[in-house]
């Protein structure tokens, strides 16, 4: 790696001039009036820190570092994605990105495709060698990278720039929101470049930041979002609940915490504290009741800097909604009757948000928030911050609204914002009833639903569980009625126990038959076993306990994970477990069959998934699991998508997506 990155700084003088200062170690500072700003770089370590000290008042646009790396020998190139639904693997560094180019503005605008990417701030450059991401990246070269990225996101986003014929990654952040005074020194990057493991760069990356992960157990259970979506009522959670009680309090849960989690439809979006007394004529309170009865950590879902067009907060507070420079309502998305963003530097928002948060934990006893889409909050820089220090700012705001051992599972947001600041994070897009939607829907922005690409982002981003949150892949079917493959479902429910810190379903669990119940306990298992490492010891959890009521080691003892064990890590994963024969169909959810003799789970001594993740170098994690899901990834293509991709040096590179719509 070049430890002698070039820096560079824009600026504008009072009358709006436009200046640009180059600085480097090979050269003196040049450029226009270079001596107004005075830049100094400090290195200390793998870190470089760029100061300014202007002579007179100014306005940093942005500062940017460019380091020369062996771009064209790499054999992958990471790139994070701006939001948490935004596609985030490893790529060739010959590949190009997909975006919303190929799709009619007219499109684009009707739909508000572009509100949460960054297409309106970000260089959109389809050529190939030309990809882009946010915060950090890295060049792996065999089981060695070479990482980079911004130390303090807090004081603005940076964007990252590939450029393969140039050989040169550019990272560039945005400037302060605000005119620079005479005399104010000011940090206007941290550039970091460390090397090593992936996991150990990675890990060195967020010691750099100062990130310190939240102390949470992992969480194992059930959201109502993909087995209801927004039609849910009392009653209806009321027969959920039995069945998800029943399964999840039979299993060993020991270091992981039983969650049932109440997803949207109890209120209209932006009216929290309004639920719908005819679908919950008791109140959410009674909801809450109701699950901590049954053994259960209860969650809620809500998205607390947005609102939609019919909800009672759009209708009397004209005045809490985010406006454009030209007083334009910011939309956030399509989803609902319309999402629109909330101005979170109003003081009246900011006591809603306290109230809203305040209510579903205090009040209600809600236990777990999942916070969804976040990225509203800094959509627009405005009130003097830029969008990386509204985001921090947003962030902030959601922690002193609640108690201290309120749990979040944040969602739709800028990921590298939400380092150190939630227990959960999703790191991909919501997964779909199917495997990669339509062809249509595939031009609809690198946010889009997609389970396809919801894998890829487990598998891209597994390098953050345990080391900035714990991740949250997304749900898991065991169902019938996804229409997905037998071998994409196991990879799916695979990847989720191996790599993630959440176990999630939305299934009817008490319908589940016997052969479906082995199939979770034994991925259950894995992820039991697994996720005691991801709890450092001493760790305070607050007052929530796991449940361990129905275990007993004495008289159960510990099993191996034999339906993602037993030939997992010897056989050619493109082939069916035989364990669990996923070859033959799944019975339908409501009937119940005793399984054909072979099918029976078997028991295979000193065959432990769980060793895989043993270490800390998550370069290391299971390739043959890994390979199988890459394989998996790719069922479902037309005979012509994976000819392209046999043919092409890149991943597949399907966009994906986001939820609620």
């Amino acid at each position: 790696m070049d430890l002698n990155p070039k820096f560079q700084i824009a600026w504008r003088v009072p009358d709006g001039g436009r200046r640009v200062t180059y600085v480097s170690d090979q050269v003196p500072t040049f450029g226009a009036d270079c001596r107004d700003l005075d830049v100094t770089v400090e290195r200390d370590g793998d870190v470089w820190h760029v100061w300014v000290d202007p002579e007179y008042d100014l306005t940093v646009e942005s500062a940017a570092a460019t380091v020369s790396l062996d771009l064209q020998h790499a054999d992958a190139l990471f790139l994070n994605g701006y939001n948490s639904w935004t596609d985030s693997w490893e790529r060739s560094p010959r590949a190009n990105m997909h975006g919303l180019w190929g799709t009619p503005r007219g499109i684009v605008d009707h739909w508000v495709l572009d509100a949460s990417g960054d297409y309106r701030f970000a260089r959109q450059d389809p050529r190939f060698g030309h990809q882009h991401g946010e915060g950090y990246g890295y060049l792996r070269f065999g089981q060695a990278v070479s990482l980079f990225g911004d130390c303090k996101p807090d004081t603005g986003l940076t964007v990252i720039y590939e450029d393969l014929p140039e050989n040169t990654i550019t990272l560039e952040k945005e400037g302060p929101n605000r005119a620079l005074a005479a005399g104010e020194r000011v940090e206007v990057l941290t550039l970091v470049l460390v090397e090593g493991t992936l996991q150990g760069a990675f890990s060195r990356y967020v010691e750099l930041m100062g990130v310190k992960r939240r102390p949470a157990l992992p969480l194992v259970g059930f959201t109502s979002w993909y087995r209801h979506y927004g039609d849910i009522d009392a009653a209806t959670l009321r027969r959920d609940l039995v069945g998800v009680s029943d399964v999840l309090l039979a299993q060993p849960l020991e270091g992981a915490l039983p969650v049932f989690q109440v997803d949207d439809g109890y209120a209209k979006v932006g009216d929290w504290t309004r639920p719908d007394l005819e679908r919950f004529p008791a109140g959410m309170g009674a909801v809450a009741d109701d699950i901590c009865s049954a053994g259960l950590v209860p969650g809620l879902w809500m998205a607390p800097f947005v609102c939609e067009k019919d909800s009672h907060t759009f209708a009397e507070h004209q005045d809490w909604l985010l406006r454009d420079a030209q007083g334009h309502l910011v939309m956030s998305g399509s989803h609902w009757s319309g999402g629109y963003a909330l101005d979170t530097q109003n003081p009246e928002v900011r006591d809603y948000v306290r109230t809203s948060l305040s209510t579903a934990t205090r009040i209600w006893g809600f236990k777990l928030l999942k916070l969804d889409f976040l990225y509203a909050a800094a959509m627009v820089p405005h009130a003097g911050l830029n969008r990386g220090e509204l985001m921090a700012d947003a962030l902030d705001l959601l922690r002193e609204s609640v108690p201290d051992n309120t749990l979040f599972d944040f969602c739709g947001v800028p990921v590298v914002s939400a380092f150190g600041r939630c227990e959960y994070c999703r790191v991909g897009c919501d997964v779909g009833l199917d495997w990669n939607d339509t062809l249509h829907m595939r031009v609809t922005g690198r946010e889009r639903v997609s389970t396809k690409n919801s894998l890829h982002n487990t598998k891209g981003r597994a390098h953050l569980n345990g080391v900035t949150f714990l991740n949250d892949p997304d749900v898991f079917f065991l169902r019938r009625d996804v229409k997905i493959t037998d071998s994409q479902r196991t990879r799916l429910l695979s990847a989720d126990s191996l790599l993630g810190g959440v176990l999630f379903t939305s299934d009817d669990m008490g319908a589940w038959d016997s052969r479906q119940m082995g199939i979770f306990q034994n991925a259950l298992d894995t992820f039991v076993r697994r996720s005691r490492d991801l709890v450092p010891q001493g760790e305070d959890h607050g007052e929530l306990e796991t449940n361990n009521d129905s275990y007993d080691e004495e008289e159960e003892p510990d099993a191996p994970s034999s339906a993602l064990n037993s030939e997992v890590m010897t056989s050619d994963m493109t082939q069916p477990m035989p364990v669990v024969d996923m070859t033959q169909p799944m019975p339908v959810a409501d009937k119940i069959d005793t399984p054909p003799a072979s099918d029976q789970m078997e028991v295979v001594p000193e065959s432990d998934m769980t060793q895989v993740m043993d270490g800390l170098d998550m370069t290391m994690v299971d390739r043959p699991l890994l390979a199988a899901i890459e394989a998996a990834e790719r069922e479902g293509d037309s005979p012509e998508e994976s000819d392209a991709l046999r043919d092409s040096d890149d991943m597949p590179l399907e966009t994906e997506g986001n939820s609620h719509e």
